[in-house]
């Protein structure tokens, strides 16, 4: 199996599993976490541009490729360190102000039926892992990857020229 086809496998096992835990296990995203599914969706469709383009032609998307990757680590590193309190969040998390709220009753049932997606307070473990957690690690791995093989990529189309 050639790493384009192992990126898109994995990066597809990715995308659908965010949908799948949003969806049926209802767990709302975060802000960041929405970043980071938009930089997954892109990986993905670039992986799949990747699989069809000929191979002489497709330079410019193993670039865009790397870069996503890059993005996708630095994000997943960012939202990691804001669940374990290394960072301070920039990119406020919470809901919107506005409310009118004029008794306590109407403020409880507000809190209780306000579910969380606060950035620094994760809601689902995989493994003693955040998804974010596992987003960083799974973006690392890629991006590693995606060096070695763009590195190796280049190394081959210089030595055909020569």
């Amino acid at each position: 199996m050639t790493f384009d086809k192992f990126l898109f496998i994995i990066v597809f096992i990715i995308v659908v599993f965010s949908f799948f835990l949003q969806f049926i296990y209802d767990l709302i995203p975060c802000k960041l976490c929405w970043y980071q599914r938009y930089l997954w969706i892109s990986l993905l469709i670039f992986s799949m541009l990747n699989l069809f383009v000929p191979i002489k032609k497709n330079l410019l998307i193993k670039y865009i490729i790397l870069f996503i990757t890059f993005f996708t680590f630095l994000l997943s590193f960012y939202h990691s360190g804001i669940e374990l309190n290394f960072f301070n969040n920039v990119i406020s998390c919470s809901q919107p102000s506005g409310l009118n709220i004029m008794t306590i009753e109407e403020l409880d049932t507000l809190i209780r039926s306000t579910k969380n997606n606060d950035c620094s307070f994760p809601t689902f473990y995989l493994f003693g892992l955040t998804l974010s957690n596992l987003s960083f690690v799974f973006s690392f791995i890629l991006f590693v990857l995606s060096l070695k093989f763009f590195k190796n990529h280049l190394i081959n189309s210089y030595e055909k020229k020569n």
